[in-house]
């Protein structure tokens, strides 16, 4: 398409930002949730909680960016570099791939609300429920 019609070339996570209006709503957030299938060192080739964590760094914000991740791999440290805040992995114990995969909606929703409440927590006002 470039060559034929002279698209311009993106990344996928600059289309998927840019859709969503992420530049204007992390303006005025105080947290970034974001998730992964697998999180590991590879990560940082590309994967979306990496162009998350630019994104808000870019804005200039200094706010939280948590990954909920299916599984978490070797050398995903080094993503707290690149501004991840923290790696959560949703598997809710030992379980084969067949079964975390049965069990997605379930755990990412446990794990969603276990994270909720620890931010709640973590408030000045502390936890309503």
């Amino acid at each position: 398409m470039h060559a034929f019609i002279g698209a311009t070339l993106k990344p996928g996570i600059d289309v998927v930002l840019e859709t969503a209006g992420f530049h204007d709503l992390v303006k005025t957030t105080d947290l970034v949730i974001t998730g992964e299938g697998r999180i590991d060192g590879q990560s940082l080739a590309g994967k979306v909680p990496i162009g998350v964590a630019q994104a808000v760094r870019a804005a200039d914000r200094a706010i939280p960016v948590i990954v909920l991740a299916g599984s978490v791999g070797q050398d995903a440290d080094a993503l707290y570099d690149e501004g991840i805040t923290a790696i959560v992995p949703i598997g809710r114990g030992p379980q084969d791939l067949a079964t975390a995969i049965r069990r997605t909606a379930e755990d990412l929703t446990a794990t969603a609300r276990d994270v909720g409440r620890l931010v709640m927590a973590c408030s000045p006002t502390g936890l309503t429920r």
